[in-house]
């Protein structure tokens, strides 16, 4: 059976069209007729519900994710629910039919092990003289694992084969005894662990298939996935978004900080690599998306007629990000040379970029159907003994195209205190000037250094037009509200409870480091979800994360030496500087070339 029903994507784009095919008990869908795989679920072990709110809804839960389908009609609800669930039956009915698919996909695991391994061989080929021992320690563990999987699934398929002569109805039942055939105790434990990290079961076919799917399309990324020792252990699902992160961390969690920051008294910061445990799972890269949480005040200056009003609330948008520090209780992880970030949505799309190592420089660019905004934050951060200071040089720049006004403003810097004693807390200093170039008008916002009084995230700022007339006040704390005057300009979105355990992430956070199965095929290799310490440290996996860590610093030292040597610059792929026409600054700005070179970089991670 085939046919369109409407699927829930997610609450952007919610309900849309998607073919599905119904085939013995797998439900395959796709975007239409002909297209791609989109997902496929298992009816065998899935509930299949309907929903008392829409009588043509239904329900698919696998026990880790959820689909909900939409009928058209009354009759179309019918024939699909009733073929569900007479597939369902059929497949429960007959279980030797599924055991073949049990065998191919473990011969499915053996072949991605081997390909991991033909990998390694030809890199050693290459860089034996100055990688050899890591390479060769890599190629052991690998042939190793190799040699495991072929046993198991030959011996395996011997087995159900002389008991499926002599039993056809007990085939799937000893499927389930087949630990007893290799016993645990004859293979080395580090063979055990790497065997339970490619186990087929815990990914499902979704993992497998976009193996398949990138293994000659995007090398780099199928290598790095194969033989991380994080990925191999993270559950890809389909779910269009998550709720929270997997794993809960202690807000509370101690460590001693002092030895490491008396080592840190006068230095540069950004030369200083920090152990994992001061980290939140996210690149600095990923820190704009949670500015977006509050992209409702861009879509009221593209429809404000008044362009002091549209300054007010150009200048809401830009301090919400200040907001976002008050709970954040650690640092994000510093993106490597060359690292990118990508994130969509129905409303605009965001594409970040490490083009500098040292100075630590980050160029953004975003773009929406009404405006474009982009930036160059050149991060200078500094250690007083008992407080942080972080300085950001570089202009940011709001395009609204309806009014054709571009707009130019600093950021302000930002201070960690009381590192040491007392409760850690951030607070932002400085005066920040807003400019239309277009219309001349202009709004000046101070940030004092008020301390944990009172007066703590005050804002007091002002919107004058091109005659240097006062036309708004903006008031208020940017913990809490904005106002124009008397009428309220912004609010901010306070986390939840339960968000406390999530780095007190607000919904639009808890998306920025979110890897499903759509979003690992349309990223590039060098995309920050894909960066296996921040994945680590997002799973509870410190250890392993701080491992990853220190791995890809060494590596990233590694490439830097060898371009010294070789009199070598790097050139960022998808940003330039250029001069801005009104504010005669030079700054990193966007190519345009990513959505279409986005998959040719370098590895790496």
């Amino acid at each position: 059976m085939e046919g369109y029903l409407m699927k829930w994507t997610n609450i952007f784009q919610r309900w849309q069209p998607r073919y599905f095919i119904l085939y013995d008990d797998i439900l395959t869908y796709c975007e239409q007729k002909g297209s791609s795989v989109e997902g496929r679920v298992s009816l065998k072990i899935s509930g299949i519900f309907t929903v008392q709110d829409d009588p043509l809804e239904i329900l698919i839960q696998t026990g880790t994710n959820e689909l909900k389908l939409k009928a058209n009609s009354q009759s179309q609800f019918l024939d699909w629910f009733n073929a569900l669930q007479i597939a369902q039956e059929k497949s429960q009915k007959n279980k030797v039919q599924n055991f073949e698919s049990q065998i191919n996909d473990l011969l499915s695991t053996i072949w991605v092990t081997f390909a991991a391994f033909d990998e390694t061989l030809n890199t050693l080929q290459i860089n034996c003289s100055k990688f050899q021992y890591e390479l060769i320690t890599k190629l052991h563990t690998l042939g190793q694992n190799l040699k495991t999987f072929l046993t198991l699934g030959f011996t395996l398929i011997e087995q159900e084969k002389e008991r499926f002569e002599n039993d056809a109805n007990s085939v799937y039942e000893s499927f389930n005894e087949m630990q007893s055939v290799i016993p645990n105790n004859g293979i080395p434990k580090q063979i055990q662990i790497k065997v339970q990290e490619f186990d087929t079961p815990q990914r499902g076919n979704s993992f497998k298939s976009i193996l398949d799917s990138i293994k000659h399309s995007q090398p780099i990324k199928y290598r790095n996935l194969v033989n991380s020792p994080v990925f191999t252990k993270i559950y890809i699902t389909d779910e269009p978004e998550r709720t929270c992160l997997p794993y809960k961390q202690d807000p509370k969690e101690k460590f001693n900080i002092w030895p490491f920051l008396k080592s840190c008294i006068g230095k540069d910061l950004t030369r200083i690599p920090f152990p994992l445990i001061f980290h939140q799972p996210m690149s600095v890269l990923q820190l704009i998306v949670q500015q977006f949480a509050y992209f409702d005040q861009i879509k009221k200056a593209s429809q404000c007629e008044d362009s002091c009003k549209r300054m007010c609330h150009i200048i809401a948008f830009t301090l919400s990000r200040l907001s976002s520090t008050l709970d954040g209780q650690k640092k994000p992880f510093n993106p490597l040379l060359g690292e990118t970030y990508e994130f969509l949505t129905p409303d605009y799309s965001i594409v970040c970029e490490q083009v500098s190592h040292h100075p630590p420089i980050s160029a953004m660019h975003c773009e929406g159907k009404d405006f474009k905004f982009w930036s160059q934050n050149d991060a200078s951060i500094g250690f007083g003994g008992t407080y942080i200071k972080i300085q950001i040089v570089g202009k940011s720049h709001i395009y609204l195209k309806r009014f054709n006004e571009h707009y130019s403003f600093d950021m302000p810097n930002m201070h960690i205190k009381n590192l040491v004693f007392g409760e850690k807390y951030f607070e932002h200093v400085g005066k920040i000037k807003y400019v239309n170039h277009q219309t001349g008008d202009i709004g000046i916002v101070d940030l004092r250094e008020y301390g944990e009084g009172k007066n703590f995230s005050q804002v007091q700022a002002e919107v004058r037009d091109c005659n240097n007339n006062l036309r708004y006040q903006i008031t208020g704390f940017y913990n809490q509200a904005l106002y124009a005057g008397n009428e309220l300009l912004w609010q901010r979105i306070m986390p939840s409870k339960e968000a406390y355990y999530y780095y007190n992430y607000i919904p639009l956070q808890m998306q920025a480091n979110y890897l499903n199965t759509e979003i690992l095929l349309q990223i590039p290799c060098t995309d920050s979800r894909l960066r296996p310490d921040i994945a680590a440290l997002e799973h509870g996996w410190k250890e392993i994360g701080q491992d990853e860590k220190v791995r890809m610093e060494e590596k990233q030292r590694e490439k830097r030496r060898i371009m010294e040597q070789r009199n070598e610059v790097h050139i960022p792929k998808f940003f330039e500087i250029k001069e801005d026409i009104d504010t005669k600054s030079k700054g990193y700005v966007f190519k345009g070339n990513y959505w279409t070179e986005k998959h040719e970089v370098m590895d790496i991670f």
